[in-house]
């Protein structure tokens, strides 16, 4: 007897959960660098590393950037506590050629740049010997040479100099040819150098990062440039200076609290050398990038916080210090005999800045998730509303478990939807949320599917910093 199907009468089918934004990682830090690499860093434009090992393997023992992950790595906790990854991005590095007109036959000339000179280079010069000269240049110690002067091209790689640099002059040219021609020299850009802020707005879809730092101690231009870059991201930037007037009113580090670029982490240490002052500035990021929002009592602020392999900054004064609290500076500093990270709210305190864009972040993955992982779609009544709203109750809650959000009384004069209402959650819970009913909605917002304004307001925790205390004594 034939068989027939039961799809005849009854059809089963599976309605598959709909695919939602990943998780956002605020743990999760970027180095660029202009530093050479080896040939295992591979062809992705980045690599990723969950240790500091692989990176001396690809960079060197000696290079900063090896520095400064052993020392993101060396905090206690770190970014691992995040579930986060250290990810190396190399920048587009400055590429220059030196054409020659004409084969020289004897002479020398000498390459110019930023102020510098090298020895006189001879007509006979193999590539590893200019190379050496060429190195002698500040910000071209990492340089590589290819090519030679009877080739009629040689090729200088920036390696290690971050930016645009400027075109290599030629002075005191005696080069000549068999018939004692004069040997013209021109340099030119084969390859314009990458700046840390071009080079965060090619990456930023490249790779999830939200820290990010660079291997150079930046100058005011380059540091301005990233600040406003990073301002319009969900991320932040830490960047340190070693030298005092940077904290002076108009300085480098005042200019970033001043322009109002609080997604900009200033950091001050006066040590002796760059590596030293990115060192410190790793450290830091290592620590204060730590924080796993899923967990309970998690969030915490930089301030009074160890530093593990880091000396005390050892230029700090009282003087300084408070010129670093002025400007927003964060410090590393000996207080009567104990290192502690002293931090300035100036521009913000670390942890206001790093806590509330991880909920900004959080917000807008749990909003998105809601939306798209609707099988079918979300309607566009109260109900549909209360589940969306609901979403964003459950990253409250997740905050006020982590202790960014607190109940609290609410202090400022702006307030919406049921004042009482409004009050009270805030008292009771730490946040309230609030969105228009659906039928007061205008014809053009329900025809563009668009749910009304969905408002949050959320009462910080805060932090104990420091105190005053009076003794009252009777005799």
């Amino acid at each position: 007897m034939a068989e027939l199907s039961l799809d005849n009468i009854i059809n089963v089918s599976v309605s598959a959960a709909q695919g939602g934004a990943g998780e956002y990682n605020t743990s999760n830090l970027a180095v660029f660098t202009a530093e050479p690499y080896g040939a295992g860093f591979g062809a992705l434009g980045y690599k990723i590393y969950l240790g500091p090992t692989e990176v001396a393997t690809d960079f060197g023992s000696t290079s900063d950037c090896y520095a400064m992950a052993n020392g993101v790595f060396s905090q206690q906790p770190n970014i691992l506590a995040g579930n986060g990854y250290l990810v190396v991005i190399p920048l587009i590095v400055e590429v220059q050629t030196l054409s020659f007109l004409g084969v020289a036959a004897s002479g020398t000339f000498v390459i110019n740049f930023d102020g510098d000179a090298t020895a006189a280079i001879n007509w006979d010069d193999t590539a590893s010997q200019i190379q050496v000269k060429v190195r002698t240049l500040a910000g071209l110690e990492d340089a590589v040479v290819t090519g030679s002067i009877a080739s009629l091209l040689v090729t200088i790689t920036f390696n290690g100099y971050s930016g645009n640099a400027a075109i290599t002059t030629i002075s005191a040219n005696s080069l000549q040819t068999v018939g004692l021609t004069a040997v013209t020299v021109t340099p030119a850009q084969l390859t314009a150098g990458e700046t840390f802020a071009a080079a965060v707005t090619r990456t930023v879809g490249l790779v999830q990062y939200f820290g990010l730092m660079t291997t150079s101690v930046l100058d005011q231009t380059a540091t301005l440039a990233v600040a406003a870059v990073v301002q319009a991201l969900l991320k932040i930037v830490f960047l340190v200076q070693r030298n005092s007037a940077s904290v002076n009113s108009g300085g480098i580090l005042d200019l970033l609290t001043t322009g109002g670029f609080s997604r900009s982490r200033g950091l001050y240490y006066g040590e002796d050398t760059d590596q030293e002052a990115l060192v410190m500035q790793a450290s830091y990021a290592g620590r204060a990038l730590s924080t796993n929002f899923e967990g309970s009592n998690t969030t915490s602020t930089m301030h009074l916080k160890d530093l593990i392999g880091v000396q005390p900054d050892p230029s700090m004064t009282e003087t300084l210090l408070n010129l670093c609290q002025d400007a927003g500076a964060d410090v590393y500093a000996s207080f009567q005999g104990v290192s502690k990270v002293f931090t300035s709210g100036e521009n913000s305190f670390f942890d206001q800045v790093y806590n509330l864009i991880a909920y900004l972040g959080d917000l807008q993955i749990a909003a998105f998730n809601y939306l798209a992982q609707s099988s079918t779609k979300v309607p566009q009544t109260e109900n549909g509303m209360d589940g969306f709203k609901g979403s964003q109750r459950k990253v409250c809650e997740q905050y006020v478990s982590n202790q960014y959000l607190a109940p609290g009384v609410w202090n400022s004069s702006t307030t919406f939807g049921n004042q009482s209402d409004f009050l009270a959650n805030i008292k009771q819970v730490g946040y309230y949320i609030y969105s228009a009913p659906i039928a007061k909605q205008s014809q053009t917002q329900r025809e563009a599917r668009i749910a009304p304004l969905c408002q949050i307001a959320a009462k910080e925790a805060g932090a104990i910093q420091s105190a005053n205390i009076i003794i009252y004594i009777n005799a």
